[in-house]
């Protein structure tokens, strides 16, 4: 199917038939990928929608206007806004928190409630692509090559992962283990526990 106005589909999130789509042209989509129609065209951003996640009932976007905005699925509604003070890279979620990695080189965590600053991490010294969380770990993946792995709630530094020669694009968490895609046309896999390194898997040209 073609975007609505022929906008440039930026990043994807899928749960079940549902796929909610962020455009560089800041349009956030809400898509029946059985009908391949459009439900909502969420109203807000006003710059590239960088980041989608789906969270329950909930969808939630992080944007180049340098806001995080949470929406309901079912209505279309937005039920939070979070100017997040630089521009969202990615978003992550985990009952009460929402997690943002920013260009301005931190991770911010947030109060899912009120929208509220919970903390600031500092350690990265590139800007923060990736972020993923759990109810034990949150991990982040940066522009300086490094993955980091945080504890929850605490959110003190647990240890730094080291390997990729470029940017750490993406990061996921899965049980106890971290998987992180960079630059340098690699797929990692760590333990989460130990920060070993397990597999690197190399196929990609680019």
């Amino acid at each position: 199917m073609k975007m609505p106005n022929n906008n440039e589909a930026n990043t994807v999130a899928v749960q079940g038939n549902l796929a909610a789509v962020g455009t560089l042209e800041g349009g956030h989509f809400l898509i029946d990928l059985a009908t391949a129609s459009v439900l909502h065209a969420f109203q807000g951003h006003t710059a590239a929608v960088l980041s989608v996640i789906f969270d329950g009932d909930e969808i939630i976007s992080g944007s180049q206007d340098k806001t995080i905005r949470v929406w309901d699925k079912m209505s279309g509604r937005e039920t939070l806004r979070i100017d997040a003070g630089a521009v969202v890279y990615g978003v992550a979620a985990q009952e009460n928190l929402l997690v943002a990695g920013l260009d301005d080189s931190t991770v911010r965590i947030f109060d899912r409630a009120s929208g509220g600053p919970r903390h600031v991490l500092t350690e990265a010294t590139g800007e923060v692509n990736a972020v993923a969380i759990d109810a034990q770990r949150m991990v982040s993946g940066s522009q300086d090559r490094k993955v980091r792995v945080y504890a929850v709630p605490s959110f003190q530094l647990v240890r730094v992962l080291e390997g990729p020669t470029n940017w750490v694009c993406s990061v996921a968490l899965e049980g106890d283990r971290i998987v992180s895609g960079s630059n340098d046309n690699t797929v990692r896999l760590w333990d989460a526990r130990n920060g070993d390194a397990l597999h690197v898997l190399q196929g990609h040209s680019n």
